[in-house]
Formats: structure tokens, C-alpha cells, sequence
């Protein structure tokens, strides 16, 4: 379970912390927390979608409570990876990036971060302690927010997929 989720678990955690450590302990928290749940001999019919579940709802509780008090991550232009074939492209991709995350709001990014990572609208639906209708309604609106709605916003799709692989992979928000 560990080999199969930790990867994806530990990037949904980066949204919500800035410090690494703070969302590698999370997950771990997670993983130990199945296990238990597991060694009771509960069954989990979707591990994938409880341990999004409990991993949002902890780092939840965890910054409801001031325990972390960590904003989240600014966007930071100088760290940005040449992910393109120049520097411009890589600085017009974090422009992109930033035009993005400032559009959506913080539960748009979760559903399109989980969609982007694979999830089906019921994992989502689960993970965030949703309906999966609500989880269609918010990637619908992101859509629209992404196409601009016909302004020109963003020229094409390949720059606006330039811009959420610098987003997710490049672990901004």
C-alpha cells in the first residue's frame, strides 16, 4: 500500500503544508492509522479514497488547531525548473502556474490535483468528504475557469497543460 500511494498521498499533503517534513510525517501518520484500523480487522473498501479521506482530514484538524500554522506556499519564480526548451517557456509556464492557482480556489485545486493524479469522481467524492456530484459540478467550473470562457486568457491547451504540470509537478500551489 505504502510502494503503491505514498508518492501521490505525500504531493496532495504538499498543498496543504510548505514544509516537506510536515507532509511526509502526515502521510506516515496515514499509513499508521490504516494499519491500526486494518490490525482491528476493519475492512476498507477503497483504501485509496479513505487514505486521501483521513490524510485531508488530519492535516485539517492539524491547521484548525494552529499545531502547523504554515501558509500555504507562495510561488516562488526563481526555483522554477527549465521544464521547457528555454527559459521563457519555463518563465511563461510559472506565469501561467500563478494565473491558475490565484483562479482557483483551494477546493478546485484538490479535485483537479487528485483528478490529474487519476482519481475517479467517487475517489475524489470520498477523499474530500464529498458528493460526486459536487466533485462534477467543481471540476466543471475549473474547466471553464482553464478555457478562459472564450477571453483569450490562456492561448492554448498546451500552455495551460505547460502550466498544472508546473503546478503539480513542480509541487506548487
Amino acid at each position: 500500500m505504502y510502494g503503491a500511494f505514498s508518492e501521490e498521498l505525500l504531493a496532495f499533503a504538499s498543498t496543504f503544508v510548505r514544509r516537506e517534513d510536515c507532509a511526509v510525517d502526515a502521510v506516515q501518520e496515514v499509513f499508521l492509522r490504516y494499519f491500526v484500523e486494518r490490525s482491528y480487522g476493519r475492512l476498507i473498501e477503497n483504501p485509496r479514497a479513505w487514505l486521501y479521506r483521513v490524510l485531508r482530514n488530519y492535516l485539517c484538524d492539524r491547521l484548525d488547531r494552529a499545531a502547523l500554522r504554515i501558509e500555504m506556499p507562495g510561488v516562488d519564480f526563481a526555483h522554477v525548473p527549465d521544464t521547457g526548451r528555454c527559459v521563457e517557456t519555463a518563465v511563461e509556464r510559472a506565469q501561467a502556474a500563478e494565473k491558475i492557482s490565484a483562479q482557483l480556489s483551494k477546493r478546485e485545486m484538490q479535485c483537479l490535483r487528485l483528478r490529474a493524479g487519476g482519481a475517479t469522481y467517487e475517489e475524489i467524492a470520498d477523499s474530500l468528504g464529498i458528493r460526486s456530484g459536487t466533485v462534477s459540478s467543481l471540476l466543471t467550473r475549473v474547466h471553464k475557469k482553464l478555457s478562459g470562457s472564450g477571453d483569450g486568457e490562456y492561448a492554448s491547451r498546451r500552455e495551460t497543460a505547460g502550466a498544472l504540470y508546473v503546478l503539480f509537478a513542480g509541487g506548487m500551489e
